[in-house]
């Protein structure tokens, strides 16, 4: 007998409910947005936690908070339930218009810089050409592009090839590293990487985003920084406000970060490059094309904000 895929164990209702609470913090507000009782509320989540042997919430009688795994199920979900709802507008508009869809995948990192501007132009490529993007880690990405779900991967500091990957350098960015806005470092403006040595370096885990984790770490040992923590992005943000930690990320993404964080300019460390991937056993339609809108895009990438 074959063992169930453990997604096939979770109901999407469920995920659903997970999702809207775990923005919301508060099962009374997550139940008047979904029109459930407060019981129904709790009663999905308890489901839902039994479903998948974790628990996603730390409950007491007047605070609500994501436990780690709920955090991390939160992070991870957001792109997917985007997914899902993106390919069911599109499925209904292919077959009211007929028309080609078009699907680019990103890793975090590439969106700020690439995609805006991007977004724009590539509804000039063709009336008939409905393009869709998706937020990837590099893993996720490799297995999209191979099995031609992606018909281009765009990211920074991408590491996959192979003789059935193709890729193009797009641009270069130079890094920045981002702190709590108490941080020591936090109203120096821009900074040496050796000034970051004694403090914690933070960055994407290895498992999911490989090219990113190699780059820190290279970039941490020329400036004899102590070892690389590994996290994801939303905890990432926790400790950075509350921690001595820095994390590095391309100047472009600096321009997007939540309350609290400050980027600091890097003056001596080296750029990251940002790629495009794509299978050439399906390569993609307009491809040249793309390549080309892509670069636009790179060439009006966003300046970086100083200060707390």
């Amino acid at each position: 007998m074959t063992d169930a895929h453990p997604a096939d164990l979770v109901d999407l209702r469920l995920l659903r409910t997970f999702m809207a609470a775990a923005q919301d913090l508060s099962f009374t507000r997550t139940g008047t947005r979904l029109y459930l009782t407060q019981q129904a509320v709790s009663s999905h989540i308890r489901a839902l936690e039994a479903s998948l042997g974790v628990r996603l919430f730390r409950r007491t009688t007047r605070h609500v908070s994501l436990t780690r795994a709920g955090a991390l199920l939160q992070e991870r979900m957001q792109p997917v339930l985007q997914a899902m709802a993106e390919a069911i507008i599109d499925a209904r508009e292919a077959d009211s218009l007929g028309g080609e869809i078009l699907v680019i995948g990103h890793t975090a990192s590439a969106e700020p810089r690439l995609l805006p501007r991007a977004a724009g132009l590539l509804d000039r490529l063709s009336p008939r050409v409905q393009v869709r993007t998706e937020q990837h880690t590099e893993i996720s990405l490799r297995a999209a592009v191979a099995e031609g779900r992606v018909h281009l991967g765009v990211g920074l500091e991408l590491t996959f090839g192979g003789n059935r990957i193709a890729s193009q350098t797009l641009g270069h960015e130079p890094w920045c590293a981002v702190v709590g806005s108490q941080h020591p470092l936090a109203g120096r403006g821009r900074v040496r990487a050796a000034e970051l040595s004694g403090h914690e370096w933070l960055s994407w885990p290895r498992s999911s985003h490989p090219g990113h984790w190699r780059a820190v770490q290279q970039l941490a040992s020329a400036a004899a920084a102590p070892t690389v923590t590994e996290t994801w992005l939303s905890l990432a943000h926790a400790r950075l406000t509350t921690a001595d930690a820095v994390m590095l990320q391309p100047s472009s993404f600096a321009a997007h970060l939540p309350q609290g964080l400050v980027p600091l300019p890097l003056e001596d460390a080296p750029s990251g490059h940002f790629s495009a991937v794509w299978s050439t056993l399906t390569t993609p339609p307009y491809l040249h094309q793309l390549l080309s809108v892509l670069a636009q895009a790179d060439q009006h990438a966003v300046a970086v904000p100083t200060g707390p």
